[in-house]
């Protein structure tokens, strides 16, 4: 990616939307491709989405099959000065289910309970529910109108790259 945009003007806005986000939007596919949106909440760590979801819902059968999907955190409607221009967040990971037991696992739920409160606890007791890391390979931020960047997120230090007319079809 070329170096067009310092990660540094750009991180205040992906760390407000990492914090003030409690749930992210998801787009997961089954096996056939069928789409569905759904949301959960979420905890970050070491630069990694962690999400508690349930086996029975639809979004817990497409991670089994599909593990690639696409992680919206997206500014709140009462928030946006304009209702086009809301200020988001895009990732497009990988899931994986991470091993109940393990200190990551310990780690994941204590950071989800933190953010999502009670629930989380009396979740992760249920045996359908199965917590995923997801691992960002891309991410767009979009601030308004004409001013959207793509970056790694696994290799901030290459910086973001403006997206327009001419550009965009290479990162889509």
């Amino acid at each position: 990616m070329s170096n067009n945009i310092d990660m540094l003007t750009l991180a205040p806005e992906i760390d407000r939307l990492h914090r003030e986000c409690l749930s992210l939007i998801m787009a997961t596919t089954n096996a056939a491709h069928a789409p569905c949106a759904s949301y959960t909440p979420f905890a970050t760590m070491d630069g990694l989405f962690y999400i508690l979801v349930s086996a029975l819902a639809i979004h817990g059968q497409n991670l089994k099959v599909q593990p690639d999907l696409d992680i919206l955190l997206i500014e709140d409607e009462s928030r946006a000065r304009n209702i086009y221009a809301r200020q988001r967040l895009n990732y497009q990971v990988t899931a994986s289910p991470v091993q109940k037991g393990s200190a990551e696992y310990g780690e994941a739920v204590t950071l989800l309970g933190q953010r999502a409160g009670k629930t989380v606890a009396l979740l992760d007791a249920l045996d359908d529910f199965t917590m995923y890391r997801l691992t960002p390979v891309r991410a767009t931020l979009v601030q308004g109108f004409g001013k959207a960047f793509v970056f790694d997120p696994r290799d901030l230090s290459e910086g973001a790259v403006a997206l327009n007319e001419k550009n965009i079809g290479q990162y889509r």
